[in-house]
């Protein structure tokens, strides 16, 4: 699951837009070259788009993992069609509603619903029978969030928790231990504070929250007991006592100094590099950040569960979803593929592992031991993961409409942190007009 992100994944910058046609030019000066001599010789190919997100680093392992596949498939052949994150989903969108839906394609779970009411995912249940696969080989987030009615419509990519990354140089310094994975609110306001010193340029600040994604809030309403959504996920329920009484003892947080002031609107780069200069210790952070962190040499970090207390399931595990376009025309062939890249026993996986793109998405200890070493901070995360799927993982209450809800709660839940309105004022006012957006969207 990604933090927009995670999840299982957060937002990448824009390096990379539609690299597509980079591939294509390649391969067609290749072949350009040879048109002569191949015409007659050369075997015929199926071409397959591709579709993923992802900035340089994710991009590397998507060639290794293309190189594979067209090693063993001779006969087809993988075109990549790739974006950064923030304008990926958009991208998509608009190639599925022109007619040009790549063949397989990668979706954020918070999306899911959204792309399903559009008809762009493919159902392959039958597909899945007829290979074999067993669907529990996978964590079962992941499943869930790939399913509706009892339908599956892909395999699951990058289910993982969404953690709090605490800096262990900054605890340290401060004479704080590890907080335990029980922690509850008053545990980690006490932390903030502690945490939290200087003045100027200098000072170090205990947690940053940007407000830009949902699930950033979310697991400081449900340990307090409140909720996006009702059960049904048909009635908004952040304008309820238990909901803005959370929100409020974060905006109070945030208007006491213990946040920075330029963090509500921070994307998860400038997050990083705060944390990694010791100006941040903790904020909420998917796999991909720890990628990053990973990669700055000295940075002593661990990902645990959010604060949880009474109400344990507080912590966001998401995933995200391959499927198969419907109007694809080589579906053995993007079937074949999508074995290949996440099945539980197609190279996919270990790929991904070996290049510690993501945690493992298949329960298998082998996995993990590829992608964690217990050498190299996060030193817990193998441990910590497992039993945040075991006892503090809690899925969103993803359902249609979930964007067009977040972009309309942002800016209310940046007036409560900026002390313009309080959460109880803020949440009831914008409640109407979410509540309007679930209704025309329909059931989840």
């Amino acid at each position: 699951m990604g933090r927009k992100l995670d999840n299982q994944e957060v937002p990448m910058q824009k390096t990379v837009i539609f690299v597509a046609m980079f591939f294509a030019t390649a391969v067609f000066s290749f072949a350009g070259g040879k048109a002569e001599s191949a015409t007659s010789t050369a075997p015929q190919t199926t071409t397959v788009q591709y579709a993923f997100w992802g900035n340089p680093v994710a991009i590397g392992v998507e060639d290794d993992i293309i190189k594979a596949f067209e090693a063993k498939n001779p006969s087809v052949k993988i075109e990549p069609v790739v974006s950064g994150y923030d304008d990926y989903h958009t991208k998509l969108l608009t190639l599925i509603a022109g007619g040009a839906a790549p063949d397989v394609m990668r979706i954020d779970s918070y999306f899911f619903a959204d792309f399903l009411k559009a008809g762009a995912l493919r159902e392959i249940s039958d597909l899945i029978k007829k290979a074999n696969i067993n669907l529990s080989s996978y964590y079962p987030e992941g499943v869930e969030e790939n399913s509706h009615n009892g339908k599956v419509y892909g395999l699951p990519w990058g289910t993982a928790p969404l953690y709090m990354l605490v800096n262990l140089k900054m605890l340290h310094d401060a004479g704080l231990s590890l907080p335990p994975m029980n922690w509850n609110w008053n545990d980690f306001a006490t932390m903030v504070k502690k945490l939290t010193k200087g003045s100027g340029p200098e000072k170090q600040y205990g947690f940053a929250i940007p407000l830009q994604n949902i699930s950033s809030i979310l697991p400081f309403v449900w340990e307090n007991g409140g909720g996006l959504f009702d059960k049904s996920r048909q009635h908004f329920t952040l304008d309820q006592p238990a909901a803005y009484e959370a929100l409020q003892k974060l905006a109070a947080l945030f208007s006491a100094g213990d946040m920075p002031q330029d963090s509500l609107n921070a994307n998860g780069d400038v997050l990083a590099r705060w944390f990694v200069n010791n100006k941040l210790a903790m904020y909420e952070g998917a796999a991909s950040d720890i990628l990053n962190l990973q990669k700055v040499p000295g940075t002593e970090f661990e990902a645990i569960a959010m604060p949880n207390g009474t109400i344990k399931q507080t912590t966001v595990y998401k995933s995200n979803i391959v499927g198969i376009s419907p109007e694809t025309k080589h579906l053995n062939q993007a079937w074949t593929f999508l074995q290949f890249l996440r099945g539980p026993s197609g190279e996919g996986e270990t790929l991904y592992m070996k290049a510690h793109r993501i945690p493992p998405t298949i329960d298998n200890p082998k996995y993990w031991a590829m992608y964690a070493d217990p050498t190299k901070y996060p030193k817990l995360i193998a441990q910590n993961t497992t039993e945040i799927s075991d006892t503090y993982g809690r899925l969103l209450p993803l359902r249609a409409g979930w964007l067009e809800v977040q972009q309309m709660l942002t800016p209310a839940l940046q007036s409560v942190f900026l002390g313009q309105m309080s959460a109880e004022s803020a949440m009831k006012a914008v409640a109407p007009k979410i509540q309007a957006v679930l209704d025309r969207a329909g059931k989840k």
